[in-house]
């Protein structure tokens, strides 16, 4: 049996954007004028990875409270404002059908991720949610993927993974799992480039690509 394990952000609720963008008000009120250009390569790491590179930079402590500064400011301005991509329902709608195990794992931190998974109203497809806060290794390691994989009792090769990041790709690579890139982020030759084994910019196209045989991509 194949399962499918979703990133959230980019992948499953149109965010990412907005999750970026949320860092630039909580920067700014302890001095440091970023840019959205100075956050967007760490697309698809957590919240942590992003504070300790402005750690780095800045002149002044930072601490860890700025994390839930920004999950507050990130509340603020997507309550009401988030949606699934088009065609995302229908999908978990025919998988569920089909009784294929389905988990969401994602580098946000668990209050995030309920949170999208809620605006989007995509909370009843998925009984296993992995955060990276439960793991060693963020991506590009595979951990919160095995971490996934284990939760839905299966291996990792029974396992595919939908990610819109390249680190995203990378991760699921390394956990030795179908990979397939979700273009809402990166355009394909980016994903293909990561080594993504399958790349769609339509959910429609989703289901088919499913349906191969996943046991014959060379890993």
């Amino acid at each position: 049996m194949l399962g499918i394990i979703f990133d959230c952000d980019g992948v499953l609720v149109d965010s990412e954007r907005m999750s970026l963008a949320s860092w630039l008000p909580v920067l700014a009120r302890h001095g440091i004028q970023a840019e959205i250009g100075q956050i967007e390569p760490f697309i698809g790491k957590s919240d942590r990875a992003v504070l300790e590179h402005f750690r780095r930079l800045a002149s002044v402590p930072l601490g860890d409270e700025l994390l839930e500064e920004r999950l507050a400011e990130y509340f603020r301005a997507a309550r009401g404002n988030l949606r699934a991509f088009p065609g995302v329902v229908s999908v978990l709608e025919r998988l569920r059908a089909e009784r294929v195990p389905m988990a969401v794992a994602s580098s946000g931190r668990p209050q995030k991720i309920h949170f999208n998974l809620e605006q989007a109203r995509l909370t009843e497809f998925f009984d296993v949610v992995v955060s990276s806060v439960e793991v060693e290794r963020g991506k590009p390691a595979p951990d919160l993927f095995l971490l996934a994989a284990r939760r839905l009792g299966l291996d990792p090769e029974q396992c595919a993974v939908v990610e819109d990041s390249v680190f995203g790709v990378q991760a699921a690579r390394s956990a030795r799992m179908l990979t397939f890139g979700y273009t809402s982020t990166y355009p394909a030759t980016v994903l293909r480039e990561a080594a993504a084994h399958y790349v769609f910019d339509d959910y429609a196209a989703l289901p088919p690509l499913l349906a191969l045989n996943y046991t014959t991509v060379a890993r």
